[in-house]
């Protein structure tokens, strides 16, 4: 490779042609890979080193800080200890909405595995989720799913080689856990989650999960019951007394859902993130800001630092409030992006 520096001209990521700034990145570029155990460079890069350049906007090799192999890929800073990603993907990510819905290819695998996956009623996918923990960790870090059912974050850290922990009540989704993510099943418990504490657990670099939105799915529509019943599908997370999804007074339920947080403040490692996806909830006809109550009561430890909502754009319409009053469909969850800042 004849270029090792790239500066910025007119707005475009060009090389230089300055032979003496090349030969100045070049002993850079050597100095950094006597140092990349140290500087924790992502796989990527070291796998194609002899490709890597160095990158500074100003023109300044002595204070460069970046490296790019494919100028339209953007470059990896340094200074990243957040992530493994580069400039270009760290701002895609930052976008504060995104639509997904169920890949195919997910459920398949889901079913490949066990048949039973289907039993659990409000799955969500490891595409998804591996995109939240590329994000928010390194290769290698310890994500932490506390609800975490039948293991689509277990699947998720599978993929971006990071190490999984988990913690499902219902016995048998604690089973496809250990059948979906075996390399990880020290890591995951069947236990109650309110009592988090007391398993052991070591420094977590990033928490993600959803939790039960309450008891909505006690109080689901006919047609979902319906439907599952006929297939002979489960309608609700179980039947334990222990589990949130069981609790009927919307207050208590927040504040049990807030303490397991805290309890999981504990364990997480400084300035690490958590992502809690969850939704705004209707019930008799009354809205419950669960996504925002949830948000306010959280912030006496944590800091909310932002928000991403998720769309699924591929759910049918229903003619809620017709021809009467006023009621949305609501197809939208909060991604509640918070941290903890000593």
């Amino acid at each position: 490779m004849s270029n090792y520096f790239y500066t910025k001209q007119d707005r475009q990521i060009q090389p230089t042609s300055d032979p003496n700034l090349n030969q100045k990145a070049q002993i850079r570029l050597a100095q950094l890979w006597h140092d990349r155990d140290r500087l924790n460079i992502p796989d990527y890069f070291l796998d194609n080193w002899d490709k890597v350049a160095l990158y500074d906007p100003s023109g300044d090799v002595d204070k460069a800080k970046s490296l790019l192999i494919n100028s339209n890929e953007g470059a990896y800073h340094l200074d990243n200890q957040l992530n493994d990603l580069t400039g270009k993907e760290w701002v895609k990510f930052s976008c504060s909405w995104f639509i997904f819905n169920a890949l195919k290819e997910d459920l398949q695998a889901e079913k490949a595995l066990d048949s039973t996956t289907e039993h659990h009623p409000a799955t969500f996918s490891p595409t998804m989720i591996a995109e939240f923990i590329r994000f928010f960790t390194k290769k290698g870090d310890k994500v932490l799913d506390p609800f975490c059912g039948i293991g689509s974050t277990l699947e998720a850290c599978k993929r971006t080689e990071r190490v999984g922990y988990g913690i499902e009540l219902n016995p048998k989704y604690y089973q496809l856990c250990l059948k979906r993510a075996p390399e990880f099943s020290p890591n995951i418990f069947n236990h109650d989650v309110q009592d988090i504490l007391n398993l052991g657990l070591p420094q977590i670099d990033f928490c993600i999960a959803s939790p039960p939105y309450w008891n909505i799915l006690n109080r689901s529509t006919k047609d979902f019951k319906k439907t599952r019943q006929k297939k002979e599908l489960d309608i609700n997370y179980s039947v334990s007394q222990q589990d949130l999804g069981n609790i009927e007074d919307y207050d208590l339920f927040l504040e049990k859902l807030t303490q397991i947080y805290f309890n999981i403040y504990q364990l997480l490692k400084d300035d690490a993130y958590i992502v809690v996806i969850v939704k705004n909830i209707k019930k008799s006809g009354k809205m419950y800001p669960l996504a925002w109550d949830l948000a306010k009561s959280l912030t006496t430890k944590y800091v909310l630092k932002d928000e991403k909502i998720w769309i699924q754009d591929k759910i049918g319409l229903a003619p809620y409030g017709y021809p009467y009053s006023w009621a949305s469909n609501i197809l939208h969850h909060y991604c509640l992006i918070l941290r903890k800042e000593t």
